[in-house]
């Protein structure tokens, strides 16, 4: 048997996805998904362990897009650091540090017909590091930038629902307890 057998669901596929950033489009190349670490606490009651959950925590996000002759994100990426008020000149003091927000970051995971199906929202999110590749004479491979983006929170709508036409919506309901026995 067949790892997907059924053909009345269609599986999300990793490859369709774009990356928005403020009011840039990115076709890149790989992203990550949000994702955090819950915190827990251990209490000791007698001879019992009780464990806690504690603070969430959202994890950074890296984001590798190809750097292309005619678009320069490379040379755009290091300008937006200066004018974010980053300043590496020798002869000054330190770094005066501005507020950097180019825009919400939103990654969107799109079906077989390029409909949004997922949306995630990257709240207060600002890039960590940028990676401007490496360089090689043995390799042909295209020009990568890797960004690392760090952020707060994660907001993540369902774009399936907002996309029906008068119909029914196969979203998934954790609250629905009727699982069809083929997907398990």
């Amino acid at each position: 048997m067949a790892f997907w057998s059924t053909n009345t669901i269609e599986p999300l596929r990793k490859f369709r996805f774009q990356v928005t950033l403020g009011e840039v489009l990115y076709h890149a190349k790989t992203a990550s998904k949000p994702s955090f670490d819950v915190s827990q606490s251990e209490y000791q009651l007698i001879n019992h362990k009780i464990k806690y959950p504690g603070i969430a925590t959202w994890n950074d996000i890296e984001v590798t897009i190809v750097d292309s002759v005619d678009k320069k994100f490379g040379v755009s990426y290091y300008n937006k650091l200066l004018e974010s008020g980053y300043n590496f000149e020798g002869n000054k003091d330190g770094i005066k540090k501005q507020q950097y927000n180019d825009g919400d970051i939103i990654i969107t995971q799109v079906d077989a017909a390029g409909n949004p199906h997922e949306e995630w929202t990257l709240k207060n999110a600002f890039i960590k590091s940028v990676k401007f590749g490496d360089l090689d004479y043995s390799s042909d491979d295209l020009m990568e930038i890797t960004i690392t983006i760090a952020y707060d929170s994660a907001e993540l709508v369902d774009k399936t629902l907002e996309n029906t036409t008068g119909g029914t919506t196969d979203a998934f309901d954790p609250t629905d307890d009727s699982t069809p026995s083929d997907i398990i």
